[in-house]
């Protein structure tokens, strides 16, 4: 379910969501309830930055100091001051764990989670984790963009603390056969047109030289 949410429901973008890090399920899972919250029909980039500071061991909450700046950023992304965990840990009328299950993602949340990825590749990381999705709402003007700014956290800021954080806290997921799969995939596609073009160019190369290429032309 989660996954057709936030990936569009395309067997590409499964392929992304397959990616996710417990911490980032757990942040959006999180978000749809803060949107439930609202009574909102869709999740929206500040629920997305709440649900990431939800979770106090995540790799985002480290980044970008989420927990300490929670009332500030709430505040400015324009949320409630209460977060959607003390709504639902006070029994709020009507809002129950689970709400947020039919609350699709709207579009600035697919696009934050589509640079999330680009984020991940750049780091030449498998697992797409929290601070990647962090990254991914630095990626374009958005209100929560707009609030991660006004804490001084800016895109290469997130990226340079990431890369501490992972020498100081190493991925617990370190998939082998999954990565070589996905690695291996991702630069056939990449190299195959520059290799076919190479091919033909030699071809028609030697053709030129009078080279008989007998075995490739038949």
């Amino acid at each position: 379910m989660l996954g057709e949410l936030f990936s569009g429901g395309g067997k590409a973008h499964r392929s992304y969501t397959e990616r996710y890090t417990k911490p980032t399920w757990a942040a959006l899972e999180f978000a749809r309830e803060e949107a439930a919250c609202r009574g909102a029909r869709e999740c929206t980039v500040a629920d997305l930055l709440a649900g990431l500071a939800v979770e106090d061991g995540s790799r985002a909450n480290r980044v970008g100091q989420l927990k300490e700046n929670a009332f500030y950023l709430r505040w400015l992304a324009g949320l409630p001051a209460l977060p959607a965990e003390w709504h639902l840990e006070n029994e709020a009328p009507g809002i129950e764990p689970g709400t947020g299950s039919g609350i699709e993602p709207d579009f600035e949340t697919r696009r934050a989670l589509a640079f999330a990825v680009l984020e991940a590749d750049r780091d030449r990381e498998y697992w797409i984790d929290s601070d990647h999705v962090l990254r991914g709402l630095l990626r374009f003007p958005n209100k929560a963009d707009f609030a991660l700014l006004k804490t001084e956290l800016s895109l290469s800021g997130a990226r340079a603390a990431s890369r501490k954080d992972r020498e100081e806290f190493p991925p617990e997921q370190n998939p082998s056969l999954k990565v070589a799969k996905y690695l291996m995939r991702k630069y056939i596609l990449l190299l195959a047109p520059t290799l076919l073009s190479l091919a033909c160019y030699l071809y028609i190369l030697f053709e030129e030289f009078g080279i008989a290429m007998t075995p490739v032309a038949h």
